[in-house]
């Protein structure tokens, strides 16, 4: 967070919280695209929920961090204006002084697998994927009182990338309910369904040989020139 970027301001998103569960047994994931996820888990906080960025792509490469950013390589995500986002709303978040038992609100890019450019030589590939291990086990959100996650999205199906960590918050006892963004209809409880071996695991052996990690093992890299 100490590279050289823009920080704008604060986009206005939608948000109705009439639907948000006095906080106590329920964690919410927010898998909205670029910085409405920042934002919206501000305003969760404001509400009593603790933000938990789960950003695991690089903004640009470490390397780059001091140069300027119409200088840097283009990006396959957009990950910059999430980073500056953050450091904007930092300050505000600090202001709210969240009680230590206040339950997660994690906070993911929709847009992390898509790239936006063609992914070429010299194009620098953040795009990246969430991870069971990422997220606390059913086991410890029940020894913490959780017993319910929401997902907000705009899509009517779960990411693929997500969709393993709610089959085993779900198996472990938790319930999986979703709000769709920018729809007034109320909560709705889904029962999620396991992914087919084959479904699971061509996604797995496209993350492996289709995305880039770079320093630090964080997803970001610069495309190489071909060997051909």
């Amino acid at each position: 967070m100490d590279g050289v970027f823009v920080v704008r301001s604060a986009e206005s998103v939608v948000f109705d919280g009439e639907w948000v569960p006095t906080p106590g047994s329920t964690a919410i994931v927010i898998d909205l695209p670029g910085e409405e996820g920042v934002m919206w888990g501000l305003r969760l906080a404001t509400l009593g929920y603790r933000p938990v960025p789960l950003y695991n792509a690089l903004p640009f490469a470490i390397g780059d961090k001091m140069t300027s950013p119409s200088s840097r390589p283009a990006t396959t995500v957009y990950v910059e204006h999430i980073l500056a986002a953050l450091v904007r709303e930092a300050t505000n978040l600090e202001k709210l002084h969240l009680r230590m038992t206040a339950p997660p609100a994690f906070l993911l890019d929709a847009d992390r697998r898509l790239a936006r450019t063609d992914i070429r030589p010299g194009i620098f590939d953040n795009r990246s994927v969430c991870f069971t291990t990422d997220f606390p086990s059913a086991t410890f959100l029940l020894e913490h009182g959780v017993r319910s996650v929401t997902v907000v999205q705009e899509c009517t199906t779960f990411a693929a990338d997500l969709l393993p960590t709610l089959v085993a918050w779900q198996q472990g006892g938790i319930e999986i309910q979703r709000k769709r963004y920018r729809n007034s209809q109320p909560l709705e409880r889904v029962a999620v369904k396991k992914a087919s071996f084959l479904s699971w695991a061509w996604f797995r052996l496209t993350v492996a040989l289709g995305f880039h990690k770079g320093e630090l093992g964080a997803f970001g890299d610069i495309v190489p020139a071909s060997s051909g």
